[in-house]
């Protein structure tokens, strides 16, 4: 009898199809937060790290041919 007061079948599909529009739009949410952030490293924190990982490399060459020019 309370079956037929509710219709649980029409409840199960509208909670489904919120729950999907939710998913949706949280994954969206997050690709487009992933791509501003890929932009952002790659204007801003890239050079950057170029920048560094260069000047590490000059000052290990140069510590290694002062190191390779020193006789005991």
């Amino acid at each position: 009898m309370i079956a037929h007061l509710f219709d649980t079948t029409e409840l199960k599909q509208n909670l489904r199809s919120a729950f999907d529009r939710q998913w949706r739009m949280c994954a969206g949410l997050v690709f487009m937060a992933l791509a501003i952030f890929a932009i952002q490293y790659d204007e801003v924190i890239a050079p950057e790290v170029n920048r560094l990982s260069d000047n590490w490399s000059t000052v290990a060459t140069d510590f290694s041919r002062k190191l390779a020019s020193f006789t005991l």
